[in-house]
């Protein structure tokens, strides 16, 4: 093995290409790395359940890697499906940020128990569910429905909507809650200090390797914070402008299986 031992990459958009599927080839080359040493692992704004299924196609759990979900707010032992660690929206906040998405008429949606619950509707009430596989339930009053912490919140809506919110709130929604985007349509709240980049730096502090040994894979605005921690930083062909600013080099696009492809000239 050479200079980088792990490889951390987002899924939708970066690993799943425009089918939201892995490509063979980008899968059996992922498997090979494994074989050899590498250690490979997810970090999504996805839910856990919503990763599960892909991390186990690609034998995480037989390796003893672990997939990052809800942008860092969980880190879970793919082999035990234990949370090794988790930060949460306290119910007060989420209260909070349920008033902000209604008055700014967004679609709201949030997670428990391996469930998409939402309110109300919008044309893109359903791409959660579409992306995740997991299933959705209809409650008339998330506030009254959720009384317990949840590992993030988001507000859905169309992308002139959700790229001004975002702008106006610059990355913080108060003092406890942090918001980013993953898609265009998404804004995702979730608990302060919550990234991906903090995650990422957790773990491989957890695992003994150094930063400067991790090469991350990304395409979306929520992917900034680990593309910058890590010592190999690579966009996608599609990723966004940001994104592309932020990293090392940018590689083919998802459909045009970018990760093996870059892989192979620096592992």
């Amino acid at each position: 093995m050479g200079k980088y031992k792990m490889v951390v990459m987002d899924m939708d958009d970066t690993l799943m290409n425009n089918e939201n599927q892995m490509s063979p080839e980008t899968e059996s080359y992922l498997l090979d790395i494994q074989k050899q040493g590498y250690k490979v692992v997810l970090a999504s704004g996805r839910p856990t359940e919503g990763m599960l299924p892909t991390a186990k196609k690609l034998k995480l759990d037989t390796y003893q890697s672990y997939v990052i979900s809800y942008n860092g707010g969980k880190t879970v032992n793919v082999n035990t499906e234990t949370v090794e660690k988790s930060r949460t929206v306290t119910k007060e906040n989420f209260d909070l940020i349920v008033d902000y998405c209604r008055k700014n008429n967004l679609f709201i949606l949030t997670y428990e128990d391996g469930h998409i619950v939402y309110e109300g509707e919008h044309e893109y009430m359903n791409i959660e569910s579409e992306l995740t596989g997991l299933p959705m339930e209809h409650v008339n009053d998330l506030k009254d429905f959720i009384q317990d912490d949840v590992p993030k919140v988001m507000g859905v809506d169309y992308v002139s909507t959700i790229s001004k919110l975002n702008t106006d709130l610059a990355g913080h929604f108060n003092e406890d809650i942090d918001v980013t985007t993953s898609k265009p349509y998404f804004l995702e709240f979730m608990a302060q200090g919550v990234s991906k980049g903090n995650a990422v730096t957790d773990l491989s502090k957890k695992l003994d390797i150094a930063l400067s040994e991790v090469v991350a894979f990304g395409d979306s605005s929520n992917d900034i914070s680990m593309l910058q921690v890590v010592g190999h930083a690579v966009a996608m062909g599609n990723a966004n402008d940001q994104v592309k600013a932020v990293a090392d080099e940018i590689t083919l696009s998802n459909s045009d299986n970018g990760i093996p492809h870059t892989l192979r000239q620096i592992l």
